[in-house]
């Protein structure tokens, strides 16, 4: 499925039709795609009618994600290189080491990989990435489960497994088992987003909805809330390795 953009762009949206939906929706994920979900048995002209009324929203989210993509970091995995850590820029420092165990570690606005000299530069650029992502979960698992002790003394509430994931169109999610899913990229956010991800997930335990009930239970430690999110939705972008 498409949407004219201009006589000569168009974008793409998936559609989907889902069992569990109960009212139409658009997504978009953090690649920028655009996702239409419409309950299973909705008729087709209640869907077209959906898009021509969001027509124009469309066409505007479109806009400012290919905007985006300009100004996403491209990465070579070489020194230089900017990452983003706690909402920080720290630039990757590659050193050359007689060690074959590689390390790295974060050294004020640095971060530092020491990498056997004896890798090769192709087998170098897939090592460290996958070093630096497997940092950024181990440490994102840490946060993340030291935030939910740190906020469910206010709560009070009872969850079940936490996992982490690399979502593309959330951040978080909080299934009816009360398990909590939560994207290990948010360890690239300022430690506020995370808060507010930690938060925004704890409370859909209580109120599995986004209704007034729900927003005065995440407002009665995120006051600011709306300022967060805001943030993550404008910015989303960055938190990529």
């Amino acid at each position: 499925m498409q949407i004219d953009i201009t006589e000569n762009q168009k974008a793409d949206l998936t559609f989907i039709r889902s069992k569990r939906a109960r009212n139409i929706r658009l997504q978009i994920n953090s690649d920028g795609q655009f996702s239409l979900i419409a309950p299973r048995l909705m008729p087709q002209f209640a869907i077209k009618s959906f898009l021509v009324k969001h027509t124009s929203w469309i066409k505007k989210q479109w806009i400012k994600i290919e905007k985006q993509k300009t100004l996403r970091p491209k990465f070579n995995y070489q020194n230089g290189d900017i990452f983003y850590y706690f909402g920080e820029q720290v630039n990757l420092m590659v050193s050359p080491s007689d060690k074959k165990r590689t390390a790295i570690k974060i050294r004020g606005s640095s971060i530092i990989i020491n990498l056997h000299h004896s890798i090769s530069k192709s087998d170098g650029v897939k090592t460290i990435k996958q070093i630096i992502e497997n940092f950024y979960k181990k440490k994102a698992e840490e946060v993340i489960h030291d935030r939910l002790q740190f906020f469910n003394e206010h709560y009070n509430f009872k969850y079940n497994r936490v996992t982490l994931r690399n979502q593309k169109s959330r951040w978080g999610s909080c299934s009816y088992l009360k398990n909590l899913n939560f994207n290990w990229r948010l360890i690239m956010a300022p430690i506020e987003v995370i808060d507010y991800v930690v938060v925004h997930e704890l409370c859909h335990l209580k109120e599995m909805n986004h209704s007034q009930r729900y927003w005065d239970l995440v407002t009665e430690v995120i006051p600011n809330y709306k300022e967060v999110r805001k943030w993550l939705k404008d910015n989303h972008y960055l938190l990529t390795i």
